[in-house]
């Protein structure tokens, strides 16, 4: 396509506001945009914008969609699936000059940074603090960080440390109007929907990024590498999911082929033996030093089982540093054996991994092509090249037959086409091979909502024929359809009886509550539903606080407790897939058979669901170690507004392919769809597992001993803390558990009778050793701070956690309301205070026990519902992130119980978008 100068006002007006320095005009400086690292296909753009300040960025925006054209960020240009190619041609916006790291918190571990700040820079200023931003590309030494962003970006250190999405706290987003808006403050337990989740991946295509608040990781105390080499790569894959299948979950597992070894080995003088099948496994663990040698030894021992026949310590760090760099560049060195390479990113089930390595050494016999293996393959991402001469039209056409072939099998055995690189150009009509024409429409309405006018990176992702907004005008289409013919509300109750059998079926008032016992029956209820106009109200194992009993309009209530069957379950894997009505003491019964477990810790496990609890976004004590639901799950089957089924995500850990939509439905408490299947990381049971229990004498002394634990190389699975207030004028005597101690203080006069001695519980997880040496380091720091603490194991271990855990459950107290209260951890402490002297002020009693690494505390408030409603009131001025949980409908009238709740205009348009009607669950509204 020729290059078409772009008109004179617009160039002037970018001139004006960013300097002619900053805008790019001629053709020649324009041919170095024209094109990513995939080098798929070139096209010149009309312009480039290279901003250097946020309202520059956003200027240039506005300014660009104003005059009709449309927008592509650009990064570093390292993608490899045309993410970052200007097709439709238009403005090129490049974050080249948007590189500063404006804010770094470590006691919060977070940082601000803007969208140009480079991956390895970001880290070199870190590694001094002790932290790091874990997500490692093989081009974080040229990748942005809006880059990575774009792509959900993995590397080899993602198999313990999670993808991109696992370390964005928060995005900011230009909007078509040339706004800037902010998904989130960084603080974990905003209420609404996960926008910065669904962001994260979407390759350009939802607007410019242009800053991001990341997650910082502290560094490991230590790390050990070793080199294990195999006949081949298929004995090499069967080793990795030996690995897994046993329960070790090392922080990499990289498998490089003899091609591999032949292009890095003279650039790194690796000195690894280039026989025709040698395959290397690079194999680092981390952590604190106690026990790492025992964990590595063990997973060697497998890999001698497996067939290595040598191992290579790479004792030094100049050694490990040599052999990642090597990873790192491997396919720079390629150009040392072919004039180029197709890389086919895929991801699949670890256990396919020999399945996969068969195939992809079938296809190379079959076609007489040479293929190099090196992969991520600890998290089954795969990354065959297939090497050839693309001034062979022969070799071209080989080397694509050989790709997709690998794409149509990783689909075959449950995996995904693509697990980081992103779909971009590259594989954009590949999609309706993994999805149905359902599962684009509602990728489409979402696109719709960031992206109204198709003006941000056009042309991308979605099938060439099959244009998004066009699926999205279809998807509203169907809905509007689904309501013909309408039901009347009379005939509701008994159309649902013939479907689901009357004793299924009860109907009290104006709420018809049902219990449909499949998949299928939930969605065809669903679409009745919708054909009467009637509310759906989804439950799991309990009766949620925002479910409106004074309501006079008809609304269906869905029980969820007889979908309880297992979808798929892969231990070797560490997957499994079930219906959303399996409770969670049941999943756990399921695990444990197999030595494993999902680590999440709620009261009331007999009767919570798991579609309830993902809809909830439920936490645990033990997210401080593990995460939370929004980093287990990995996909979910949900019905729409009117019926249809959806597929969301893979039972895969690494997925690319498309939105990552099952973020939007985690939290978002029904009001999007019905989860009705969903899959999930599980997690090896620890060897061993202890807590230690501190009796505090103050507050203060208590998160004087937390930040000492942050800043501390030590990595325990949970940190709560706890304490109880009590105002001597309160209208309801608070019930304190015996197990937290409480004094004495003041005269009669005093406003607080009781002043509890707060309480830490310590728990540390894993090897013996690490496990002693977590409680031996702990009971130092308490003994200098004069707390009195307890070790606890076994029986007598399980017992407290199992009555901590249930000081946080709603029960059935009607004078007592629920609050959750998020601030930044540094933070907590001063909001600790903050609400113990409100409760005072309000005449309540109160018991908070609180995430104390995390910043999360749940407050159990006790009094007269006017006291209730003022402590709530004041305390949600005081702090942003305030949720009243559970209370009684006279404390809710008439507060807004979600706290604060960043980009409304984005939450009320996707909602709107996805369920126009308004009938999934219409009393929760997280915007007011």
């Amino acid at each position: 396509m020729d290059h078409v100068a772009p008109a004179d006002g617009l160039v002037a007006a970018l001139c004006q506001a960013l300097g002619s320095h900053a805008v790019v005009t001629s053709l020649d400086a324009l041919r170095t945009y024209d094109a990513d690292a995939s080098m798929i296909v070139a096209c010149i753009p009309d312009l480039v914008a290279v901003p250097a300040t946020l309202e520059q960025a956003a200027t240039a925006v506005r300014l660009a969609l104003q005059a009709g054209y449309p927008i592509v960020a650009r990064g570093a240009g390292t993608g490899i699936a045309g993410g970052a190619v200007p097709v439709r041609r238009g403005l090129v916006l490049s974050f080249a000059r948007m590189e500063q790291i404006e804010q770094v918190e470590t006691r919060s571990r977070f940082a601000v940074v803007q969208a140009g700040v480079v991956n390895a820079e970001l880290n070199a200023y870190l590694a001094p603090l002790g932290f790091q931003f874990a997500p490692d590309p093989s081009s974080q030494r040229a990748s942005t960080i809006g880059g990575n962003l774009g792509t959900n970006a993995g590397g080899p250190h993602c198999l313990k440390y999670g993808v991109t999405t696992n370390h964005i706290l928060a995005v900011e987003l230009v909007r078509p109007d040339g706004t800037l808006v902010w998904t989130g403050d960084g603080v974990a337990e905003a209420s609404g929907y996960d926008l910065t989740g669904v962001i994260v991946g979407s390759e350009g295509t939802f607007g410019p990024v242009t800053r991001a608040i990341v997650r910082l990781t502290p560094l490991p105390e230590a790390n050990r590498v070793v080199l294990a080499l195999f006949p081949s790569v298929i004995a090499a894959s069967a080793a990795v999911s030996a690995v897994i299948a046993a329960g070790s979950l090392p922080t990499s597992l990289e498998v490089m082929d003899h091609n591999g070894i032949r292009a890095v080995n003279g650039a790194y003088g690796l000195g690894l033996p280039e026989a025709e099948g040698t395959t290397l496994l690079i194999i680092e663990v981390d952590g604190v030093e106690d026990g790492l040698d025992d964990l590595l030894e063990q997973i060697l021992q497998i890999c001698r089982d497996q067939g290595a026949f040598e191992l290579r310590p790479a004792r030094t760090p100049v050694e490990q540093a040599r052999v990642w760099a090597a990873r790192k560049a491997f396919a720079g060195a390629i150009g040392r054996l072919a004039p180029a390479y197709l890389l086919v990113d895929t991801s699949v089930p670890r256990t396919r991994l020999p399945l996969m390595m068969e195939h992809v050494e079938r296809l190379r016999q079959e076609y007489g092509m040479e293929v190099c293996n090196v992969f991520h393959a600890g998290d089954g991402n795969l990354h065959p090249l297939v090497l050839y001469d693309p001034r062979d039209a022969d070799q071209t056409h080989r080397a694509h037959a050989i790709a997709e072939a690998v794409l149509a099998l990783s689909i075959e055995q449950g995996g995904v086409i693509s697990g980081e690189h992103g779909i971009g150009l590259e594989k954009q009509d590949f999609l309706p091979l993994l999805m149905s024409l359902a599962d684009l429409q509602l990728h489409a309405a979402v696109f719709a909502v960031f992206n109204p006018t198709n003006q941000f990176n056009p042309a991308k992702i979605f099938p060439t024929a099959m244009p998004p907004l066009d699926l999205a005008a279809q998807r509203r289409a169907r809905l509007h359809a689904a309501r013909e013919p309408q039901l009347p509300v009379a005939a509701l109750a008994d159309t649902l009886r013939q479907l689901l059998g009357s004793a299924y079926v009860s109907a009290h008032d104006a709420q018809v509550t049902i219990q449909p016992g499949t998949v299928e029956e939930l969605a065809a209820s669903v679409a009745v539903c919708y054909r009467a106009g009637v509310a759906v109200v989804p439950l799991g194992g309990g009766t949620p606080p925002e479910l409106d009993h004074t309501s006079t309009d008809v609304q269906v209530v869905i029980l969820t407790q007889r979908l309880t069957r297992v979808c798929t379950y892969a231990p070797d894997d560490l997957t499994i897939g079930v219906e959303a009505g399996m409770t969670l003491a049941a999943l756990r019964r399921l695990l444990a058979t197999n030595g494993q477990q999902l680590p999440l810790d709620v009261a009331g496990a007999e009767q919570a669901t798991l579609g309830g609890l993902v809809a909830a976004a439920v936490d645990g004590p033990r997210r401080t170690g593990y995460g939370t639901l929004r980093d287990w799950v990995l996909g979910m089957t949900v019905v729409e507004a009117d019926g249809t089924l959806v597929r969301l995500g893979a039972q895969v850990v690494k997925n690319v392919s498309g939105y990552d939509l099952p973020k939007l439905f985690v939290g978002s408490r029904g009001t999007l769809g019905i989860i009705a299947t969903v899959s999930l990381k599980v997690f090896p049971q620890p060897p061993t597992t202890a807590t230690l229990v501190l009796t505090c004498p103050d507050r203060a002394s208590a998160f004087a001993l937390v930040d000492h634990l942050a800043a501390s190389r030590l990595q325990p699975t949970a940190v709560e803390y706890v304490e109880a207030f009590q105002a001597a004028a309160a209208a309801v005597s608070l019930q304190v558990p015996e197990h937290i101690p409480t004094i004495e203080a003041g005269s009669p006069s005093s406003q607080t009778v009781l002043s509890p001695l707060p309480l830490l519980y310590i728990r540390a997880e894993g090897h013996p050793a690490a496990v002693e040496r977590h409680l031996r380091e702990l009971a130092l720091m308490a003994g200098s701070s004069l707390m009195v603490s307890q070790h606890l194991e076994g029986e007598a271990e399980s017992a407290l956690w199992h009555e901590l855990i249930a000081l946080d459950s709603a029960g059935s107290d009607p004078h007592t309301a629920r609050i959750r209260l998020a601030v930044p951890p540094a933070d907590l402490c001063e909001a600790v205070e903050d609400a113990g002297q409100l409760a005072v002020q309000c005449r309540l009693g109160l018991r908070l026990n609180a995430r104390a690494l995390n910043g999360v505390a749940y407050l159990h408030a006790t009094g007269a519902t006017e006291d209730l409603r003022q402590f709530y009131t004041l305390l949600a001025e005081r702090w942003l992130h305030v949720h009243l949980l559970d209370a009684t409908p006279a404390v809710r009238a008439g507060l807004h119980p979600w706290g604060f709740v960043p980009a409304q205009d984005l939450m009320r348009t996707l909602k709107t978008e996805l369920d126009p009607q308004g009938c999934m669950h219409p009393s929760v509204r997280f915007v007011p």
